[in-house]
């Protein structure tokens, strides 16, 4: 059942399109390699936690450690059959082949029949390519396989002596409004007279925050935020101007506020544009600056921009929220970890993986899909999760479900923002036939696909088509990526295809791939 829906993802994805608007901090034209952000233009919900209402029995005996409960998930992995149908469809060859003929970069496409694995059309489909924001459909698959659908993200709050620990383990859809009822719960608790610091536990992740591939440079953009077992709003905030009266100051708002957060503005309420950036401050704060203008009467202008340190953000606003419970000013916060003998106060659990995964899946969110990778990282090696870890355990996975193509593959990190993450469209349909067996993990992840014409990045992709295709699109850097399910109209075969393009021009590259999907929905 689908719920509310809210301006929050929209603000997130929509903030490369206003920078490039010249309302806050634009990449510089002369950028090496620019990133070009998913495209998106359809409501976005308020919280990926109220997207679905899915509720999947637990399948794992909780008894197991994880790394055991990984191991023989990945174990119980059955390699899929792939082969050769005796002739392809002339009428889909001809369509296919016309589609591409404009299409002026590297080109590899699979097509085929997941029921009976049978690849209706290839072409170079062994070859891998930079898959961009493909890569997602890779980890979260994985992630629903050996975690489990129902697997949820928990944020707890221990005490130990005088101090509370706000402990993360790497849930990606944590807001302020979910620390506000987690602070609600300690006061009726306890009595928060007895406690003089606070301090944050991050350390189920390592030390870094941000993944291979991911620049440290630039004016801060959302979609390049910090990972950490402990984040608020996907490591981003979200700065609001708004005009004041004329010729003076602009209002501005910043959501997440904070004590790790400082603003640094210089503004006035007349023509002209904004530059909104963030940097790293001292001690881990995150600066906020806002340069220029907006004119008088016009509409609050939003963007995000990332934070350069997501557990101190967090564990601010958590010692505010505490604050306005006692009364008292804001407890001193600080990074640590919770002890063995540190009581259990309350606990904050996520909506299940399947629903989580929508950010990725659906609006092609970089943050949630790594989350979701150090977090299997962690649960698989009982360490802090790091990505190398994690991409050791995508090897592992593929080797399993695609044996005679893994080694061709090569994963980066969890979300595909890299030059060199490699996959084929042949490996890309043998994870994505995973979701044909029914009542699978994977097979519940379908109802976190984007749908032709829907929410998220297929919202202007053969819109007519609807939920008869399921697929995750990809941009990057000269790559454009599209894999997913078509249904077929004639006998209701689910039919897997992706179709990679390298080089060449990103419509041409886009156009051709709608142009494969009609084909498919001609069959």
């Amino acid at each position: 059942m689908l719920r509310r829906y809210s301006p929050l993802f929209a603000v997130f994805l929509l903030s490369g399109l206003l920078t490039r608007a010249g309302f806050a901090g634009a990449a510089r034209p002369d950028e090496a390699d620019p990133v070009q952000p998913e495209p998106t233009a359809a409501p976005i919900p308020h919280s990926v936690a109220t997207l679905l209402a899915t509720d999947i029995p637990a399948d794992a005996p909780q008894s197991r450690s994880w790394p055991a409960l990984i191991n023989a998930r990945l174990q119980a992995l059955v390699p899929i059959q792939r082969h050769t149908a005796a002739a392809t469809e002339r009428s889909l060859r001809l369509r296919v082949e016309a589609a591409l003929s404009g299409v002026d970069g590297r080109v590899a496409v699979e097509i085929r029949d997941l029921e009976r694995g049978e690849v209706l059309l290839a072409r170079d489909a062994d070859r891998a390519l930079n898959p961009a924001s493909n890569q997602k459909l890779i980890t979260a698959i994985a992630a629903v396989e050996l975690l489990g659908a129902d697997y949820r993200f928990e944020t707890k709050v221990l005490r130990e002596g005088d101090a509370l620990i706000l402990r993360g383990e790497g849930d990606p859809d944590l807001h302020v409004r979910d620390l506000h009822r987690l602070a609600a719960r300690v006061a009726s608790e306890i009595e928060l007279g007895g406690i003089r610091r606070l301090i944050i536990d991050d350390s189920v992740f390592d030390g870094r925050t941000l993944g291979p591939g991911f620049r440290s440079d630039g004016p801060g953009e959302s979609y390049i935020a910090p990972s950490g077992a402990l984040a608020l709003d996907y490591g981003t905030v979200e700065i609001t101007t708004s005009p004041g009266a004329y010729l003076r100051p602009a209002q501005i708002h910043l959501e997440p506020s904070g004590a790790a957060i400082e603003l640094i503005a210089d503004t006035r309420t007349e023509a002209g544009s904004l530059e909104v950036t963030t940097r790293p401050g001292a001690d881990g704060r995150t600066i906020v600056e806002v340069v220029g203008a907006i004119p008088g009467g016009h509409a609050p202008i939003s963007v995000r921009r990332r934070v350069a340190d997501p557990g101190l953000v967090a564990g601010h606003n958590f010692a505010e929220l505490l604050a306005a419970h006692s009364g008292g000013e804001p407890l001193p916060v600080a990074r640590g970890r919770a002890s063995a003998d540190a009581a259990l106060i309350a606990t904050h659990q996520s909506a299940t993986l399947i629903t989580v995964s929508s950010s990725a899946l659906r609006y092609s969110n970089n943050f949630t899909a790594e989350q979701i990778l150090r977090t299997l990282a962690w649960r698989a090696t009982g360490e802090p999760g790091t990505w190398a870890a994690g991409v050791e355990l995508l090897d592992r996975f593929a080797a399993r479900v695609s044996p005679t193509r893994a080694d061709a593959q090569r994963f980066v990190n969890g979300s595909g923002l890299s030059h060199d993450g490699r996959l084929s469209p042949s490996f890309l349909v043998d994870v994505l036939s995973l979701a044909q067996r029914p009542g699978s993990p994977a097979n519940a992840l379908l109802a976190s696909f984007a749908k032709a014409g829907g929410e998220g990045t297929l919202h202007g992709r053969t819109p007519h088509a609807g939920a008869r295709v399921l697929a995750k699109t990809g941009t990057y850097a000269g790559a454009s990526s599209l894999s997913g399910i078509v249904r077929a109209s004639s006998d209701g075969r689910n039919l897997g295809f992706s179709v990679l393009v390298n080089g060449g021009e990103l419509d041409r590259s886009r156009a051709a791939q709608d142009q494969v999907v009609a084909a498919l929905l001609r069959l």
